[in-house]
């Protein structure tokens, strides 16, 4: 195990970490942990002390309280306007020789996508991005859930997927259709982290489930990753309901399960979402 000092002194022993969650650690430190003050506290790390772990159907956990104060107001107080949103990409792939396609009337802005040389300029999301993204926080955020993250790992081809990644949006979801179909998230986005920021509009007496997040129970084997279907179509083995600046954190697995079911025109939800990926290294020019 590993070992580090305190400020009093006295020595802490770290729990060690599965060699694949060690390495991807490593890899994100030196990559898009590589912050612009890295000296700085790591913010959000103090509230992970209040994380409210859930194990059924699949891990998963919330913070409340998750951003401090002053960065939600400041989120807040910058959000993007509304015409530098998109809708998310309907995918006319095929996975796994099945078509695939996206469910869902989410609109996004992409705020950083790391690999893509696209990272923010403004002093908010700056430091969005770098608590974010903190090698303390990350380390903290992931020896929480190694097991998960190591069980995910185990099924990809890491010889193939070589590179981290970090990627932080921003979102809004509105109408009366669903927000985000029920679907199984890419194996190689390792963990999502994704912010409840407000609900603007009347609400009624259902909106927090509504508007927070559906967990459902189903095999391994029944869930092909990105394949959206209508969050009608299955029955919540919980509901994770929406609260302001809660966090909603899920490590990645072939059950994980879950959607958001929205569906009320009068109300809009904003959100943050950011996921930890592994990817291809980049061709060299």
């Amino acid at each position: 195990m590993s070992q580090h000092s305190t400020s009093s002194g006295t020595v802490r022993t770290a729990p060690s970490l599965p060699e694949r969650v060690e390495r991807f650690l490593d890899l994100f430190a030196s990559g898009p942990g590589t912050v612009s003050t890295p000296n700085a506290d790591a913010e959000l790390a103090p509230g992970l002390e209040r994380m409210q772990t859930i194990a059924d159907p699949f891990t998963c956990a919330t913070v409340d309280d998750f951003l401090p104060a002053d960065l939600y107001q400041a989120v807040l107080r910058d959000w993007p306007e509304a015409s530098s949103f998109q809708p998310v990409a309907t995918f006319a792939t095929l996975v796994y020789g099945e078509p695939r396609s996206y469910f869902g009337s989410r609109m996004e802005r992409t705020v950083e996508n790391w690999a893509a040389d696209a990272t923010p300029d403004a002093a908010t999301w700056r430091r969005l991005r770098n608590a974010l993204c903190h090698p303390a926080f990350v380390r903290a955020l992931f020896t929480r859930f190694a097991e998960t993250v190591d069980d995910n790992l185990a099924g990809l081809d890491l010889d193939e997927l070589n590179s981290p990644n970090f990627k932080l949006y921003t979102n809004f979801d509105a109408g009366s259709d669903e927000a985000l179909g029920a679907h199984v998230d890419a194996p190689s986005k390792l963990l999502t982290i994704v912010v409840y920021l407000d609900l603007q509009g009347p609400e009624l007496p259902d909106s927090a489930d509504r508007w927070g997040t559906a967990l459902y129970s189903v095999g391994a084997d029944n869930c092909l990753p990105q394949t959206f279907t209508a969050n009608a179509d299955h029955t919540a083995a919980r509901k994770i309901q929406f609260a302001p600046n809660r966090a909603f954190i899920m490590p990645n697995s072939t059950h994980a399960l879950h959607g958001v079911v929205g569906g009320e025109a009068t109300v809009q939800r904003r959100t943050l979402m950011c996921g930890y990926w592994l990817k291809q290294t980049r061709p060299q020019n």
